[in-house]
Protein backbone atom coordinates (compact mmCIF):
# COMPACT_ATOMS: atom_id res chain seq x y z
CA UNK A 1 0.00 0.00 0.00
CA UNK A 2 1.71 3.57 -1.16
CA UNK A 3 2.84 5.71 1.85
CA UNK A 4 0.06 8.45 2.64
CA UNK A 5 3.01 10.71 3.28
CA UNK A 6 3.73 10.27 -0.10
CA UNK A 7 0.50 10.45 -1.69
CA UNK A 8 -0.28 13.76 0.47
CA UNK A 9 3.10 15.01 -1.29
CA UNK A 10 1.79 14.53 -5.08
CA UNK A 11 1.73 17.57 -6.61
CA UNK A 12 -1.04 17.55 -9.25
CA UNK A 13 0.29 20.13 -11.61
CA UNK A 14 3.40 18.33 -11.49
CA UNK A 15 1.98 15.36 -13.36
CA UNK A 16 -0.03 17.58 -15.50
CA UNK A 17 3.45 19.20 -16.41
CA UNK A 18 4.99 15.69 -16.81
CA UNK A 19 2.32 15.03 -19.34
CA UNK A 20 2.86 18.42 -20.88
CA UNK A 21 6.57 16.81 -21.68
CA UNK A 22 5.55 13.61 -23.13
CA UNK A 23 3.09 15.71 -25.48
CA UNK A 24 5.28 18.42 -26.42
CA UNK A 25 8.87 16.10 -26.17
CA UNK A 26 10.58 19.34 -24.22
CA UNK A 27 10.50 20.79 -20.84
CA UNK A 28 11.05 23.82 -21.86
CA UNK A 29 7.75 23.73 -23.90
CA UNK A 30 5.43 21.92 -21.33
CA UNK A 31 7.54 24.92 -18.63
CA UNK A 32 5.91 27.84 -21.65
CA UNK A 33 2.26 26.49 -21.78
CA UNK A 34 2.08 25.70 -17.64
CA UNK A 35 3.48 29.27 -17.44
CA UNK A 36 6.55 28.44 -15.53
CA UNK A 37 10.28 29.18 -15.42
CA UNK A 38 12.28 26.23 -16.70
CA UNK A 39 14.23 25.92 -13.66
CA UNK A 40 10.41 25.44 -11.68
CA UNK A 41 9.51 23.02 -14.39
CA UNK A 42 12.37 21.02 -13.93
CA UNK A 43 12.37 21.17 -9.86
CA UNK A 44 8.71 20.21 -10.43
CA UNK A 45 9.34 16.68 -12.16
CA UNK A 46 12.37 16.28 -10.38
CA UNK A 47 10.49 16.48 -6.47
CA UNK A 48 8.34 14.14 -8.70
CA UNK A 49 10.70 11.42 -9.96
CA UNK A 50 11.94 11.67 -5.82
CA UNK A 51 8.03 10.64 -4.76
CA UNK A 52 7.20 7.72 -7.32
CA UNK A 53 11.09 6.38 -6.59
CA UNK A 54 11.75 6.24 -10.80
CA UNK A 55 13.21 8.15 -13.55
CA UNK A 56 10.17 8.89 -15.46
CA UNK A 57 11.96 11.59 -17.80
CA UNK A 58 15.05 10.86 -20.08
CA UNK A 59 17.05 13.92 -20.69
CA UNK A 60 19.07 14.66 -24.19
CA UNK A 61 20.24 17.94 -25.82
CA UNK A 62 17.47 17.05 -28.30
CA UNK A 63 14.04 16.97 -25.50
CA UNK A 64 13.00 14.76 -22.99
CA UNK A 65 10.86 12.09 -23.75
CA UNK A 66 9.41 9.06 -21.42
CA UNK A 67 11.59 6.28 -19.78
CA UNK A 68 10.13 3.40 -20.14
CA UNK A 69 8.83 3.60 -16.29
CA UNK A 70 7.54 7.34 -17.55
CA UNK A 71 5.16 5.63 -20.04
CA UNK A 72 3.93 2.86 -17.54
CA UNK A 73 3.01 5.21 -15.59
CA UNK A 74 1.71 8.01 -17.97
CA UNK A 75 -1.87 6.32 -17.25
CA UNK A 76 -2.03 6.11 -14.11
CA UNK A 77 -1.09 10.24 -14.22
CA UNK A 78 -3.99 10.94 -16.51
CA UNK A 79 -6.55 9.26 -14.34
CA UNK A 80 -5.17 11.33 -11.63
CA UNK A 81 -5.98 14.60 -13.53
CA UNK A 82 -9.62 13.14 -14.65
CA UNK A 83 -10.34 11.78 -11.15
CA UNK A 84 -9.31 15.44 -9.54
CA UNK A 85 -11.47 16.97 -12.28
CA UNK A 86 -14.67 14.90 -11.64
CA UNK A 87 -14.03 15.43 -7.76
CA UNK A 88 -14.32 19.47 -8.37
CA UNK A 89 -17.25 19.02 -10.95
CA UNK A 90 -19.10 17.71 -8.95
CA UNK A 91 -18.12 19.73 -5.69
CA UNK A 92 -19.42 22.64 -8.43
CA UNK A 93 -22.33 21.06 -9.04
CA UNK A 94 -23.12 20.68 -5.03
CA UNK A 95 -22.41 24.45 -4.81
CA UNK A 96 -24.83 25.03 -7.50
CA UNK A 97 -27.37 22.84 -6.14
CA UNK A 98 -27.63 25.02 -3.19
CA UNK A 99 -27.93 28.04 -5.05
CA UNK A 100 -29.32 27.43 -8.88
CA UNK A 101 -32.44 25.83 -9.87
CA UNK A 102 -32.89 24.73 -14.03
CA UNK A 103 -36.83 24.63 -14.76
CA UNK A 104 -37.99 23.06 -18.10
CA UNK A 105 -41.85 24.81 -19.04
CA UNK A 106 -44.25 25.08 -21.77
CA UNK A 107 -44.34 28.71 -22.34
CA UNK A 108 -48.11 29.41 -21.62
CA UNK A 109 -47.28 27.67 -17.89
CA UNK A 110 -44.04 29.94 -17.61
CA UNK A 111 -46.03 32.93 -18.50
CA UNK A 112 -48.94 32.48 -16.48
CA UNK A 113 -48.24 30.13 -13.58
CA UNK A 114 -44.74 29.90 -12.55
CA UNK A 115 -43.89 33.37 -11.35
CA UNK A 116 -46.73 32.72 -8.59
CA UNK A 117 -45.75 29.54 -7.75
CA UNK A 118 -41.99 30.50 -7.74
CA UNK A 119 -43.21 33.34 -5.24
CA UNK A 120 -44.85 30.90 -3.26
CA UNK A 121 -41.78 28.95 -2.81
CA UNK A 122 -40.03 31.52 -1.93
CA UNK A 123 -36.71 31.02 -3.97
CA UNK A 124 -35.96 34.51 -4.39
CA UNK A 125 -32.13 33.30 -2.75
CA UNK A 126 -32.28 30.44 -5.65
CA UNK A 127 -31.03 31.49 -9.26
CA UNK A 128 -33.15 30.40 -12.03
CA UNK A 129 -32.44 28.44 -14.95
CA UNK A 130 -35.45 28.54 -17.46
CA UNK A 131 -35.41 26.03 -20.30
CA UNK A 132 -38.72 26.41 -22.43
CA UNK A 133 -39.80 24.30 -24.67
CA UNK A 134 -42.99 22.48 -26.00
CA UNK A 135 -44.55 19.33 -23.75
CA UNK A 136 -42.12 17.12 -25.89
CA UNK A 137 -39.31 18.82 -25.19
CA UNK A 138 -39.69 19.41 -21.38
CA UNK A 139 -40.43 15.65 -20.77
CA UNK A 140 -36.50 14.84 -22.65
CA UNK A 141 -35.15 17.66 -20.42
CA UNK A 142 -36.36 16.18 -17.52
CA UNK A 143 -35.12 12.46 -18.20
CA UNK A 144 -31.57 13.92 -19.57
CA UNK A 145 -31.29 15.07 -16.15
CA UNK A 146 -30.76 18.30 -17.89
CA UNK A 147 -33.26 19.92 -15.16
CA UNK A 148 -34.90 19.16 -12.02
CA UNK A 149 -38.27 19.41 -12.80
CA UNK A 150 -40.40 20.37 -15.15
CA UNK A 151 -43.96 21.10 -16.31
CA UNK A 152 -45.92 20.52 -19.18
CA UNK A 153 -49.32 20.02 -20.57
CA UNK A 154 -51.42 17.30 -22.45
CA UNK A 155 -53.63 14.73 -21.93
CA UNK A 156 -51.04 11.69 -20.29
CA UNK A 157 -48.38 11.80 -18.11
CA UNK A 158 -45.12 11.18 -19.30
CA UNK A 159 -43.79 7.72 -19.35
CA UNK A 160 -40.63 7.01 -16.51
CA UNK A 161 -41.13 10.07 -14.52
CA UNK A 162 -43.26 11.11 -11.80
CA UNK A 163 -45.73 13.41 -12.07
CA UNK A 164 -48.73 15.24 -10.41
CA UNK A 165 -51.78 17.44 -11.94
CA UNK A 166 -51.50 20.72 -10.59
CA UNK A 167 -53.87 22.59 -12.42
CA UNK A 168 -56.23 22.71 -15.08
CA UNK A 169 -58.35 24.83 -17.33
CA UNK A 170 -60.43 24.83 -20.18
CA UNK A 171 -59.87 25.55 -23.51
CA UNK A 172 -62.36 27.37 -25.28
CA UNK A 173 -62.28 27.24 -29.70
CA UNK A 174 -62.34 31.05 -30.96
CA UNK A 175 -62.06 32.26 -34.39
CA UNK A 176 -61.26 36.04 -35.51
CA UNK A 177 -64.15 38.72 -36.62
CA UNK A 178 -63.91 37.55 -40.34
CA UNK A 179 -63.99 33.88 -39.73
CA UNK A 180 -67.47 32.26 -41.26
CA UNK A 181 -68.41 31.26 -37.67
CA UNK A 182 -67.96 34.86 -35.94
CA UNK A 183 -71.19 35.72 -35.91
CA UNK A 184 -73.21 32.07 -35.45
CA UNK A 185 -75.85 31.30 -32.80
CA UNK A 186 -75.57 27.91 -33.26
CA UNK A 187 -73.60 25.87 -31.42
CA UNK A 188 -71.24 23.44 -33.55
CA UNK A 189 -70.39 19.99 -33.72
CA UNK A 190 -67.06 18.18 -33.32
CA UNK A 191 -67.78 17.12 -36.75
CA UNK A 192 -68.40 20.45 -37.95
CA UNK A 193 -65.17 21.45 -36.67
CA UNK A 194 -63.62 18.65 -38.44
CA UNK A 195 -64.22 19.78 -42.01
CA UNK A 196 -63.16 23.57 -41.33
CA UNK A 197 -59.67 24.87 -40.43
CA UNK A 198 -58.26 24.49 -37.45
CA UNK A 199 -55.12 26.69 -36.21
CA UNK A 200 -52.82 24.06 -34.09
CA UNK A 201 -50.01 23.71 -32.35
CA UNK A 202 -46.80 21.58 -33.89
CA UNK A 203 -46.77 18.28 -32.88
CA UNK A 204 -45.29 18.10 -29.63
CA UNK A 205 -47.66 20.34 -28.07
CA UNK A 206 -49.63 19.13 -25.16
CA UNK A 207 -52.32 21.32 -26.35
CA UNK A 208 -52.31 19.64 -29.62
CA UNK A 209 -52.83 16.15 -27.89
CA UNK A 210 -55.31 17.62 -25.51
CA UNK A 211 -57.75 18.70 -29.02
CA UNK A 212 -57.15 15.76 -30.71
CA UNK A 213 -57.81 13.14 -27.91
CA UNK A 214 -61.18 15.49 -27.50
CA UNK A 215 -62.08 14.74 -30.94
CA UNK A 216 -60.34 11.37 -31.27
CA UNK A 217 -64.04 10.33 -32.19
CA UNK A 218 -64.44 11.73 -35.37
CA UNK A 219 -63.11 10.87 -38.61
CA UNK A 220 -61.26 13.15 -40.66
CA UNK A 221 -62.57 13.80 -44.04
CA UNK A 222 -61.50 15.38 -47.53
CA UNK A 223 -62.08 18.53 -45.66
CA UNK A 224 -60.37 18.75 -42.84
CA UNK A 225 -57.67 20.63 -42.61
CA UNK A 226 -55.15 22.57 -40.15
CA UNK A 227 -52.77 25.43 -40.02
CA UNK A 228 -49.62 24.89 -37.68
CA UNK A 229 -48.16 27.50 -35.50
CA UNK A 230 -45.15 27.58 -33.01
CA UNK A 231 -46.90 29.00 -29.96
CA UNK A 232 -50.28 29.94 -28.33
CA UNK A 233 -49.29 33.38 -29.31
CA UNK A 234 -49.26 32.72 -32.76
CA UNK A 235 -52.80 30.55 -32.42
CA UNK A 236 -54.24 33.92 -30.79
CA UNK A 237 -52.59 35.87 -33.88
CA UNK A 238 -53.55 33.43 -36.58
CA UNK A 239 -57.08 32.83 -35.42
CA UNK A 240 -57.80 36.62 -34.90
CA UNK A 241 -56.53 37.18 -38.89
CA UNK A 242 -59.11 34.34 -39.84
CA UNK A 243 -56.80 31.61 -40.39
CA UNK A 244 -58.96 29.14 -38.74
CA UNK A 245 -60.71 28.13 -35.33
CA UNK A 246 -57.67 27.74 -32.41
CA UNK A 247 -58.06 26.58 -29.14
CA UNK A 248 -56.81 28.91 -26.20
CA UNK A 249 -57.32 28.77 -22.52
CA UNK A 250 -59.56 30.64 -21.42
CA UNK A 251 -57.87 33.12 -19.03
CA UNK A 252 -56.25 34.06 -22.03
CA UNK A 253 -58.49 34.85 -24.43
CA UNK A 254 -60.89 37.03 -22.33
CA UNK A 255 -59.57 40.41 -23.15
CA UNK A 256 -60.07 39.29 -26.96
CA UNK A 257 -63.10 38.56 -26.41
CA UNK A 258 -64.39 41.59 -24.73
CA UNK A 259 -62.94 43.34 -27.46
CA UNK A 260 -64.65 41.85 -30.14
CA UNK A 261 -61.12 40.77 -31.74
CA UNK A 262 -62.16 36.69 -31.31
CA UNK A 263 -65.52 35.06 -30.74
CA UNK A 264 -66.84 32.43 -28.53
CA UNK A 265 -67.60 29.31 -30.55
CA UNK A 266 -69.99 26.97 -28.41
CA UNK A 267 -69.48 23.02 -29.34
CA UNK A 268 -71.88 20.35 -28.38
CA UNK A 269 -71.16 18.37 -25.91
CA UNK A 270 -67.82 19.36 -25.84
CA UNK A 271 -66.02 20.80 -22.74
CA UNK A 272 -62.04 20.51 -23.40
CA UNK A 273 -59.82 20.22 -20.85
CA UNK A 274 -56.36 20.39 -20.62
CA UNK A 275 -54.31 19.29 -17.79
CA UNK A 276 -50.93 20.66 -16.37
CA UNK A 277 -48.53 18.65 -14.73
CA UNK A 278 -45.41 18.52 -12.64
CA UNK A 279 -42.77 15.77 -13.46
CA UNK A 280 -39.68 14.94 -11.99
CA UNK A 281 -37.10 11.41 -11.62
CA UNK A 282 -37.68 9.30 -8.64
CA UNK A 283 -40.04 9.44 -5.82
CA UNK A 284 -39.38 13.43 -5.26
CA UNK A 285 -36.90 15.71 -6.56
CA UNK A 286 -33.44 15.26 -5.56
CA UNK A 287 -32.24 18.99 -5.66
CA UNK A 288 -33.80 20.81 -2.25
CA UNK A 289 -35.29 23.62 -4.34
CA UNK A 290 -36.54 21.43 -6.83
CA UNK A 291 -38.52 19.69 -4.07
CA UNK A 292 -39.41 23.17 -2.04
CA UNK A 293 -41.14 24.43 -5.80
CA UNK A 294 -42.76 21.55 -6.00
CA UNK A 295 -43.91 22.01 -2.23
CA UNK A 296 -45.54 24.61 -3.36
CA UNK A 297 -47.26 23.89 -6.34
CA UNK A 298 -48.84 21.03 -4.72
CA UNK A 299 -50.32 22.83 -1.78
CA UNK A 300 -51.47 25.65 -4.37
CA UNK A 301 -53.24 23.23 -6.54
CA UNK A 302 -57.45 24.01 -6.45
CA UNK A 303 -59.56 21.70 -3.61
CA UNK A 304 -60.87 20.29 -6.83
CA UNK A 305 -57.93 18.38 -7.94
CA UNK A 306 -57.14 17.15 -4.55
CA UNK A 307 -59.32 14.23 -5.30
Amino acid sequence: MASPTIVDGIDISAIRLFLSVIELGSVSKAAERHVLAQPSATAKLQKLERQLGVAILERSPTGSKPTAAGIGLAPACAEVLTTASELVERADALRNEATRLAVATTRHVAEHRLPGWIIAAGLHDIRLDLVETNTLGVAQEVRNRGVAIGFIEGPHPPIGLSSEVVATEELVPVVGSSHPWSNRRRAVTPADLMKTTMVLPRPGSGTRDVVEAALHDEPRTAESNHFEVSTGSAARLAAINGAGIAFLPASRVEDDLAAGRLHLIEVKDTTIIQPVRAIWRGARPSIKAAARLLDAVLAARAPALLG
